[in-house]
């Protein structure tokens, strides 16, 4: 289901500390219905503080402005261009400390929904036929909690998401047939993830994951802060790493230098500056961190091929 407004903080902390679970006339051990149902915020907020909510599988994203998303002690700031997943029964907190109104697109997504789809894509059709009820947990059905870029596949799929959204006369199964778009790409997300991973020379797979984790402090930065300018060095604390150990491990997860990353993300975001606002071309480059129009039309020309002016020509 879609809702346009936050529920009260109060009844949501009661109900989801307890998994949504309604006791029958009293019997603590007899419920109506137990867990998390599916929700999608496309919430319009200003100010606002939610903290230490536990939730089922959840996407936390935008559709304007930016928001924070804390869990555990990592802190990122989620804009229109990001996303950052918390797992099953994980405790968050979502802050909007903004005067100007942000439309926030949280999807939360049920009990075990997210574990079914996983369970479906690891499992032969006759273990699903022996057995067609989630049973088991597969490593795929959990993500590190990090920011990360909306590719391609996961815009569309929001993008059809948000628009189901608009329509008042939606049914379940049109609901249904959208998230699975949507767990498809986010299943290509994962892989993405773990081939990344793998990429890291090292032989032990312990190695590995401790440096994909603290590789992902410094994307996390680089994602949250889009226009600012950062050292290696800088880059390579943020990690508690050398910044020659540093720049060797990004550069094998990336397969770019965190240079040629920043930037990449910043002409990402100024394409869809470009497309979706009316704002000029200079500040379109000021806002994504290019201190001159001239240094961001060279960029911008040399990765797209065209101008800014002649894309958002392009774009209508």
């Amino acid at each position: 289901m879609f809702h346009k407004e936050f529920p009260d903080y109060t009844w949501l902390k009661q109900q989801t500390e307890k998994a949504f679970r309604e006791p029958i006339n009293g019997q603590a051990n007899k419920f109506v219905r137990e867990g998390w149902p599916v929700v999608i915020m496309n919430a319009t907020s200003t100010f606002c503080h939610r903290p230490d909510l536990k939730g089922p599988f959840s996407i936390f994203t935008n559709i304007s402005g930016s928001s924070s998303v804390q869990v555990g002690s990592r802190r990122v700031t989620v804009s229109e261009d990001s996303f950052i997943i918390t797992n099953k029964a994980q405790y968050y907190t979502l802050d909007i400390d903004s005067s100007t109104p942000i439309e926030t697109f949280n999807l939360h997504l049920g009990q075990d929904v997210w574990e079914e789809y996983t369970y479906s894509c690891a499992s032969t059709d006759l273990q699903q036929l022996d057995s067609p009820e989630y049973s088991q947990y597969t490593t795929l059905a959990e993500f590190p909690n990090l920011l990360q870029t909306r590719n391609q596949s996961i815009n569309a799929a929001l993008a059809k998401l948000y628009s189901l959204s608009q329509n008042p006369n939606y049914t379940k199964l049109q609901l249904d047939e959208h998230l699975v778009l949507l767990f498809q790409a986010l299943a290509g997300q994962k892989r993405e993830l773990l081939q990344a991973a793998s990429r890291i020379p090292q032989a032990k797979q312990s190695t590995r994951a401790e440096l994909h984790k603290r590789i992902s402090l410094a994307t996390d930065f680089i994602l949250s802060n889009p226009s600012e300018q950062c050292t290696l060095d800088e880059l390579a604390s943020m990690a508690c790493m050398s910044k020659f150990h540093f720049l060797r491990t990004f550069t094998s997860i990336y397969r770019s230098t965190p240079h040629q990353f920043i930037l990449g993300q910043r002409l990402q975001r100024s394409q869809r500056l470009l497309r979706k606002t009316n704002l000029s071309v200079g500040e379109v480059g000021t806002i994504c961190g290019f201190p001159e129009i001239v240094s961001f039309s060279r960029a911008f020309t040399k990765y797209t091929g065209c101008s800014p002016a002649v894309f958002r020509q392009k774009s209508k």
